[in-house]
């Protein structure tokens, strides 16, 4: 018979007793992954998913990556396509499937995010702390979860922070980041959070002696050459510029505006960055990489409402350790029985997902769907004054018309923003905006206050009205 080696078997000659967390402890992730996959499933309400499939049409007819935007009646800045990738496949989904498959796109990514995470955190913690961590984190992403290339940030921040954290551990460049970086890179313009996480933990292993200066260069190596990859994307180099084409209108952004502290999802995010700073306090040392990466996963937490997800994702393992460290006991890797039920839920998930999608998420859920035929009717290229959210439904439902407004506010100069809020306001001046934009026809919410103002005119007649929706038609 072996010799016990486990302490509790040695000092009281028996097995320590399981604890009943420790027996279902191993079903919670999966629960809780199923969740990502079947809360987003409904119509697509997002604005900007309708316009992202349309770039996805246009690139797959055209080739053209950069160009002067052939949609909007107003836009005035060249349109960048660096979303181009998913952009793609969200094009030939909605081909095949309509937008229940957009739908089931947006399931599919946001479980992809889940499995992400739980990979970072299931790697430095039990599968308790990590159901935990998974339901905080997508408390934390509630407001990002949408079809829309963002998913594969979160998904491949969360992949490249667990890759650089075991880089921490055991010294080696793992090169494989250096093509995952060009991916990313061809998915969402967010793609420098990856070389930048590396450099942070580069830096912090140097702090802590982990890495001496030739260590750090040669592992600093990965984030350039990353960099350098994302210079080689069809998009060329002014991938590296068009993040700064939204900086002049982010105060017209709400994604880009700064989030309230008791926001749930800010909540969420900060409860996770406490769990690091709390151990880091109870271990009383200098982890550096832990620290620099909590600071920035609080600033992106705190800065903007777009960011808050990513702080969340940059901070899950490090909450993983943090808890797994206040158990005071050793990670077991995943058993069997655990792997399988992840993969058997994220399965049955996408079946689930799949069946329903048709019935629940074949209809837009924005835009004055009730007049889609009275649209289908007006001429080609008529140029329509609209509510910035249905810009995007009307360039991809009725691809004949051009809106003035829709929500690629990079593309717009302040002006006309300023112009087109005090239309839709009913300013004084309200007026000049048609003129300026030169619509023949404007369909907006009855609610807005510019509608009754267009009514009492008599520039202004009703063509048709449905759906809390009305179309009107210029008298001259």
């Amino acid at each position: 018979m072996p010799v016990a080696t486990d302490p509790a078997v040695r000092a009281t000659g028996r097995a320590p007793a399981i604890s009943p967390a420790s027996r279902v402890g191993w079903l919670l992730p999966p629960f809780v992954l199923a969740m990502y996959a079947l809360k987003p499933l409904g119509p697509v309400k997002d604005p900007d998913a309708y316009w992202h499939v349309v770039a996805g049409e246009h690139l797959s007819q055209t080739g053209q990556f950069v160009l002067d935007d052939p949609f909007g009646a107003a836009t005035e800045r060249v349109w960048i396509l660096n979303q181009w990738l998913p952009e793609l496949v969200m094009h030939w989904v909605h081909a095949a499937y309509g937008l229940s498959g957009v739908a089931f796109l947006l399931c599919l990514g946001s479980l992809l995010v889940g499995f992400s995470v739980y990979a970072s955190c299931r790697r430095r913690a039990a599968a308790l702390p990590t159901a935990f961590l998974l339901a905080l984190v997508f408390i934390a992403l509630s407001g990002s979860l949408s079809p829309r290339p963002q998913l594969v940030t979160f998904a491949l921040t969360a992949v490249t922070t667990s890759a650089w954290l075991l880089t921490r551990q055991d010294g080696r460049a793992r090169w494989w980041l250096v093509p995952v970086t060009w991916l990313w890179a061809c998915s969402h313009g967010m793609w420098f959070v990856g070389p930048v996480v590396g450099g942070v933990v580069i830096v912090g292993m140097w702090l802590e002696r982990r890495a001496s200066w030739r260590a750090a260069a040669h592992l600093m190596l990965v984030p350039a050459l990353s960099a350098a990859a994302a210079a080689v994307t069809p998009v060329g180099p002014r991938l590296f510029t068009s993040p700064f084409q939204v900086g002049g209108v982010t105060a017209y952004i709400s994604e880009w505006q700064r989030p309230g502290l008791t926001d749930p999802a800010v909540l969420a995010a900060l409860g996770l960055v406490v769990l690091a700073v709390v151990d880091l306090l109870r271990r009383r040392e200098a982890d550096w990489t832990t620290i620099l990466l909590a600071v920035a996963a609080l600033a992106l937490a705190l800065t903007w409402a777009r960011t808050v997800g990513l702080g969340a994702v940059i901070a899950a393992p490090l909450a993983a350790t943090a808890l797994q460290n206040l158990m005071r006991r050793p990670v077991a890797p995943a058993p069997p029985r655990e792997r399988v039920a992840v993969g058997v839920t994220a399965l049955l998930s996408l079946v689930v997902v799949g069946i329903a999608a048709p019935a629940v998420a074949g209809t837009p859920a924005l835009g004055p769907n009730g007049l889609d035929r009275t649209l289908d009717a007006l001429p080609k290229g008529t140029v329509l004054c609209n509510d910035q959210v249905d810009g995007g439904w009307l360039l991809l439902q009725h691809p004949g018309l051009r809106p003035t407004m829709d929500t690629r506010v990079e593309l717009y100069s302040v002006e006309h923003i300023h112009a087109y809020l005090g239309f839709v306001a009913a300013d004084a001046g309200w007026e000049s905006y048609p003129q300026r934009t030169g619509c023949t026809h404007a369909v907006l919410p009855t609610s807005a206050p510019v509608v009754p103002r267009m009514r009492a005119s008599g520039e202004w007649q009703v063509v048709a009205e449905s759906g809390g929706y009305v179309l009107l038609k210029a008298a001259r």
